[in-house]
């Protein structure tokens, strides 16, 4: 099991509310409301952290992905093989 995959478990683990605190704890690390993809939707709509939370349902174009740049992908190792999770879905779905 790798780090992403404890933390998902970990997640999985806590409350609703625990789990959807840790996740905005997460989120201060989420590089995805600066990306070129992101739109005026997904931000209205306060979508982030696509690699954990999945597709947006906002987001319709890829015009360019800074995922592996991301500081939390480069700490779980994701967008090594895997990116635009905002519209391909999260890292465990792209597995």
């Amino acid at each position: 099991m790798d780090k992403f995959e404890e933390l998902i478990e970990h997640l999985n683990k806590l409350s609703d509310e625990n789990r959807e605190l840790r996740i905005k704890e997460l989120e201060d690390e989420c590089v995805c409301p600066i990306c070129p993809t992101f739109n005026q939707c997904a931000k209205d709509a306060t979508e982030n952290i696509f690699c954990i939370n999945g597709k947006s349902i906002c987001i319709e174009t890829e015009k360019g992905c800074i995922c592996p740049t991301c500081p939390f992908a480069l700490e779980y190792r994701l967008g090594v093989l895997h990116n635009f999770y905002c519209r391909q879905g999260g890292e465990l779905e792209q597995r």
